[in-house]
């Protein structure tokens, strides 16, 4: 009987410790974010001057950033 409690404790654990390791594991990988917007790239797209601007164009209230706080 005791063996059998044994076993079962020790899958438990090992299930347990499969998960958790599954579950910690979910580190970001480098190399997905996507690539700055060159000219070139915009150009390859189809995007004019203007709009590859007004995607550059960030307001105030989209930083983070607040100099006087």
């Amino acid at each position: 009987m005791q063996l059998i409690h044994t076993n079962a404790l020790l899958r438990a654990l090992n299930t347990c410790a499969k998960i958790f390791r599954h579950t910690s594991s979910k580190e970001a990988i480098e190399g997905t974010a996507l690539p700055p917007l060159t000219a070139h790239i915009a150009r390859d797209i189809g995007l004019s001057p203007s709009e590859l601007e007004q995607m550059r164009h960030r307001w105030p209230s989209q930083s983070t950033r607040h100099p006087y706080l």
